[in-house]
């Protein structure tokens, strides 16, 4: 996992100076009111008891899971585990994901529950494991999509103060900006509706437009009333039509006819009202400023069994491909119903519409989805010649390098990045990785203990530093850090086997 530490940092000191949003009820009650029972102020909290007990067993693993309250325990033959579910994700209108903590560490839990079909289940992607992944990180920029003024600890990848955010949900700066001069004084602050397009559409953008991948272009943090592509650059699939995800709205709308032919006129606002639950009424009172009645073919018995709702017929609850047991409302506005969409073979990546990216973004997108890699070091490469300090260029070109087997270049370019930035994560974990296997065993250890001070949960890094500890006569250390690494994830088996091994040798 890459850590943008300098935009990280930035995140932080942008999130500390904020007004809750109850300072905003004295003056705006009857919109402070409604906004509360909106899913964007449910979708974060504290787990004081979990919707429904339930238990199922994961098949191709063997593994069977069981939640009760707040806790989660799952178990196979002699593995057992337990953890607290301390955190929710999710307004729970469609699903709700979970967190668990440890020592301020942040992780997602391996299940979630599922409002459609009344059951928990593994959490989206958590089947391709063979043992319950309870490491995966909360990282500042995910929770932020969920929370209000997150508290994430500088120089970290997942670790955060208790709470790990001052308010649930999205509070009301998310989209209209710092709002502690306007509570105190009356000052300006922003209104989407009257920023020029880009601007405006940015606002929902930041959290509504997931892409194949996105990158940071810039350590200043997205604020509204910016462009979000001077803050990140987001690329998608060239030629290819975007399937349906969780977080695909923006890149569904902007594939409708309705949104074609209407431009700029037309955006998120035009048919949400953000302060209020959306209902079908509204939308088709939107609809009807271009559709007259006559111009639904739907027969009468259908209309009246619709009760003329537009939504029904045009914007279908479809399912996405990076979830399972969800549907989501189909933003691209089909005349007709679609066959559910299957992930296509990744190609070629664009910026998507209106985003103007460098040759250094692309490279960088390139990277992260560990595609076309011969492309991928030829831009990297140009890349890096222009901006020698660009951590970001430098790191994933490393991992080029280390992963065709040519450390003499990778080993300069991990120096220079952790030399540049002392917070990166990945440099320390590749080129521990590397001294480990030259033999090199006490700088492996130095740079892998640094890199668990960012992120607790590197399992295998752990592993392996534990494995580099034995290898120079210490024992005890070894032992020490394979338990802790089986207390933060029981079914961790590599962990398991070296310490059975440890007493015997």
């Amino acid at each position: 996992m890459r850590v943008a530490s300098k935009f990280a940092m930035a995140l932080w000191i942008a999130l500390r100076a904020r007004a809750d949003s109850a300072a905003c009820a004295p003056c705006h009650r009857e919109i402070y009111e409604s906004y509360r029972r909106t899913a964007m102020a449910l979708t974060s909290g504290a787990v004081t008891n979990t919707r429904a007990s339930d238990a199922f067993t994961h098949t191709a693993s063997g593994f069977s899971y069981r939640v009760r309250r707040d806790w989660l325990e799952f178990s196979k033959d002699a593995v057992q585990g337990r953890k607290r579910l301390a955190w929710y994700i999710g307004s729970g209108a469609v699903a709700r994901s979970y967190l668990v903590e440890d020592d301020g560490f942040l992780f997602e839990a391996p299940v979630a529950y599922y409002a459609a079909v009344g059951r928990w289940g593994l959490a989206p992607a958590y089947d391709q494991y063979a043992y319950p992944f309870v490491t995966r990180p909360i990282v500042p920029a995910c929770l932020n999509c969920h929370a209000t003024a997150v508290s994430w600890q500088p120089g970290t990848l997942n670790r955060y103060a208790n709470p790990p955010f001052r308010e649930n949900g999205i509070g009301c700066e998310r989209c209209h900006g710092p709002g502690e001069d306007h509570a105190a004084s009356g000052g300006t602050i922003v209104n989407p509706a009257k920023l020029s397009p880009d601007r405006r559409d940015s606002v929902c953008a930041q959290c509504h437009l997931s892409g194949e991948v996105r990158v940071t272009r810039r350590a200043q943090p997205y604020q509204p009333g910016d462009r979000l592509s001077d803050s990140i650059a987001v690329f998608v699939r060239n030629g290819v039509t975007p399937a349906m995800r969780v977080t695909s709205h923006f890149e569904k709308l902007a594939q409708s006819a309705c949104k074609r032919a209407a431009r700029d006129r037309m955006w998120c606002g035009t048919c949400h009202d953000p302060h209020r639950a959306p209902t079908a009424a509204a939308v088709r009172a939107q609809c009807r400023n271009c559709h007259a009645d006559t111009a639904c073919k739907e027969t009468a018995a259908n209309r009246a069994r619709r009760r003329d709702d537009c939504i029904a017929c045009h914007m279908p609850k479809s399912p996405v491909t990076d979830a399972q047991h969800v549907v989501y409302t189909d933003h691209s506005i089909p005349r007709r119903p679609r066959l559910a969409e299957a992930q296509q073979p990744l190609d070629e990546l664009i910026a998507f519409a209106g985003t103007e990216a460098s040759e250094r973004d692309l490279a960088l997108a390139y990277g992260i989805v560990a595609s076309r890699q011969d492309r991928t070091q030829r831009l990297l490469e140009a890349a890096a010649k222009g901006s020698p300090d660009d951590t970001e260029v430098l790191v994933s070109l490393a991992e080029i390098y280390r992963a065709n087997g040519n450390y003499e270049r990778a080993i300069p370019l991990y120096r220079r990045a952790i030399e540049l930035d002392p917070a990166q994560l990945t440099a320390p974990v590749g080129l521990g990785g590397i001294l480990f296997e030259r033999g090199q065993f006490a700088e492996a250890i130095q740079l892998w203990q640094n890199a668990l001070t960012k992120n607790s949960g590197l399992v295998l890094v752990a592993t392996n530093l534990a494995m580099a500890q034995w290898r120079t006569g210490d024992r005890l250390g070894a032992e020490a850090t394979l338990r802790k690494v089986i207390g933060l994830s029981p079914a961790f088996a590599p962990a398991r086997d070296l310490l059975q091994k440890l007493p015997r040798e």
